[in-house]
């Protein structure tokens, strides 16, 4: 039996006793665990102590759940606790959790001994899959955990905006740069707290159901602005029997948020779009964007509507399979030749305007389109991001027409990695004309390497992760986190 070691350590800017008391709840397991692991909490006993049993649900591949039950083995707070696999799909996972004062900030260190079952076959899974995945892991809890203890600026004018969609990747980053500028952003999700992710705790959540026009009402009380930044789960893989599909949460979500928010007398309203928008596209999540725009239009509110390309960043579903498909297989397949244009825009960018769109007076009645500042190809954006991320790997490209008929069998599965129609969807071009953005509101767009560089890059060096115990120049087992 091979036994692995990982090693982690990030520090954060604040005491112990805060940071500690974050950790020491399971019930923010699943806001530090990538979405993409559909974590769920099973246990209701939740009161963090030496003996505690927690069981919870992962599904690692293909949406296929596996079950996972933790014993806390040793639980001394604030320096620390231990937690042990009981069963799970390790053949022993060890994990020591130590936090070490230094002034008013805190060293997060973790450290991990582990095995995986099935002999040889178990050190294939390792390096195909499982090293990759444990990286982007603790990738993704850095970044989150920073986010979670992230400080506002002073604001002498807050407004309380309502972002429907804010627990995901563009509402998400819509909300937390509102908080970053001392708004009070308040997130509408179906999910309810849980829905809180890697916002700050200050952040308030109601529970709301955009398509079901449950609570709509109710949950824009006393807000003065909307956001709509609304995705359903697994986009752009539509699962039309369960009411995930661009036209009903898009397009419905958006007019049943519209007609709430005049009730409830909300003034402005910012909606996120797509560019390529229009009421004869060929692709019905245009169509579905357009009628979501026509609701926008007909409010009776100050509204701006925002078109951006593919849009990028930590937690994009997008550029983001490409990457996990680098970590874990010897190639990374690509849904066509890669000849289609894009100009990708970084989720900051994506952020700031709509922020600034709320307070704007130049943003009112406006649609803009808006995507980087540099046209590349589909191969040029993966080559790229590839490079930031110091992978080397050849990039396979694959006839569409084939690659739809092989997605055709995945949606049988509870979440496809790939259906037909989401071929379509990553194979279309994306470029804009950004020209009326920047005349009417000036702003610098994010270049590629540097948007790709902020999170896949080597970073200020205060948070590594070290696997196996080993430093090597080719960042296939040391990540610097950005």
């Amino acid at each position: 039996m091979t036994t692995h070691r990982l090693h982690a350590e990030m520090l954060v800017d604040r005491p112990i006793d805060e940071v500690f008391a974050f950790f020491a709840k399971p019930e923010n397991l699943g806001r530090i665990t990538p979405s993409s692991l559909g974590f769920e909490l099973l246990s209701t006993d939740t009161r963090l102590r030496e003996g505690l049993e927690i069981d919870y649900r992962v599904r690692p591949l293909l949406g296929i759940p596996l079950s996972w039950r933790s014993v806390i083995a040793q639980y001394d707070p604030p320096r620390g606790f231990r937690d042990i696999q009981v069963k799970g799909p390790y053949r022993s996972w060890d994990h020591r959790h130590s936090f070490v004062a230094e002034g008013d900030r805190t060293r997060v260190i973790d450290d991990v001994e582990y095995s995986l079952p099935l002999g040889p076959l178990g050190l294939l899974a390792y390096a195909a899959v499982v090293r990759g995945q444990l990286e982007e892991i603790f990738r993704h809890r850095t970044r989150t955990i920073r986010a979670v203890f992230a400080k506002p600026a002073l604001n002498d004018h807050p407004m309380a905006v309502a972002v429907a969609g804010g627990s995901g990747f563009v509402g998400g980053a819509i909300a937390a740069e509102l908080f970053a500028r001392g708004h009070r952003p308040i997130v509408l999700s179906r999910q309810g707290p849980a829905a809180r992710g890697p916002l700050p705790d200050t952040v308030a959540v109601r529970h709301a159901d955009a398509v079901q026009s449950d609570g709509l009402v109710e949950a824009l009380a006393g807000v003065d602005a909307l956001a709509i930044a609304l995705a359903f789960n697994n986009s752009p893989m539509e699962a039309p029997g369960r009411g995930q599909t661009f036209m009903e949460v898009d397009a419905v979500g958006t007019e049943h948020l519209v007609a709430a928010a005049r009730e409830a007398g909300v003034k402005r309203v910012v909606y996120l779009s797509g560019a390529g928008a229009a009421p004869d596209a060929t692709r019905h999540w245009f169509r579905a964007k357009w009628r979501a725009e026509e609701a926008i239009r007909g409010s009776g509110m100050a509204w701006t509507i925002i078109r951006p390309t593919w849009i990028y960043g930590p937690r994009d579903a997008s550029l983001n399979r490409f990457i996990g498909f680098a970590r874990q297989l010897q190639a990374v397949p690509m849904t066509n030749f890669g000849g289609q244009l894009l100009a990708p825009a970084f989720i900051d960018d994506i952020g700031r305007l709509a922020a600034d769109s709320l307070v704007d007076p130049a943003a009112i009645g406006q649609a803009f389109e808006v995507g980087g500042p540099e046209t590349l190809t589909m191969r040029e954006v993966i080559t790229r991001a590839l490079r930031t991320a110091r992978i080397r790997r050849p990039i396979i490209p694959g006839p569409a027409a084939l690659i739809r008929l092989v997605a055709a069998p995945l949606t049988l599965l509870p979440s496809p990695p790939l259906t037909p129609d989401a071929v379509d969807f990553i194979n279309q071009p994306a470029i804009v004309d950004v020209g009326p953005l920047l005349q009417r509101m000036p702003r610098r767009l994010t270049p590629l390497d540097e948007g790709l560089a902020s999170y896949l890059g080597r970073g200020d060096g205060r948070d590594t992760i070290t696997i196996d115990g080993s430093l090597p120049t080719d960042g296939k087992h040391e990540v610097v986190v950005a």
